[in-house]
């Protein structure tokens, strides 16, 4: 059985000239300092950074792609359920409980390589996991905050980049 897979959308492969380069730039940093304003007004310092991780994850692997947002959104929230179900368990029953945790990361990571739950288990999953399970993250955060960020950080930079994707396409060059 053979299972056919569509390439993500592909970024130019020549940057942008240095104009251009700015441009985006000023772009990023009005994103960055719109989430922080927002994001501060209902996270702490130690979650905000979750939205930020949607932001690169989404950009850098899924290029913006508007359609893989929710995988990634949705993988990220099953990457912290992971570390929390490891960090609990830990906690709260010795190492039994964290042998059930850490066999949940094994089932993520063998759905993620067959790839039979791809909204959920996928590459995010696996970033989110990783860095939500590193102890000076899982002592200081407060996981329901953590989730917050996830949702709000991919809701946030998702109507962004459709707003600035839009205003591209009414005010910038037409094709011929």
């Amino acid at each position: 059985m053979t299972q056919t897979q569509s390439a993500p959308p592909t970024l130019p492969s020549t940057p942008p000239p240095p104009l251009a380069g700015i441009g985006v730039a000023a772009v990023v940093v009005a994103a960055i300092i719109g989430w922080v304003a927002l994001g501060s007004s209902f996270l702490s310092e130690a979650s905000l950074f979750a939205g930020f991780m949607i932001l690169w994850y989404w950009a850098k692997v899924e290029h913006l792609a508007m359609q893989r947002l929710p995988a990634t959104v949705l993988g990220a929230l099953a990457g912290i359920g992971i570390a929390w179900a490891m960090f609990y368990g830990a906690t709260n029953y010795g190492g039994a409980g964290f042998a059930v945790g850490f066999l949940l990361l094994i089932i993520a990571i063998y759905l993620d390589v067959i790839q039979v739950m791809p909204l959920t288990m996928n590459a995010s999953t696996m970033l989110f996991s990783i860095v939500a399970a590193a102890p000076l993250i899982q002592l200081k955060v407060n996981w329901i905050e953590l989730c917050l960020a996830v949702i709000g950080g991919g809701l946030f930079f998702g109507a962004f980049v459709a707003a600035v994707m839009g205003l591209a396409a009414k005010f910038g060059p037409k094709p011929s």
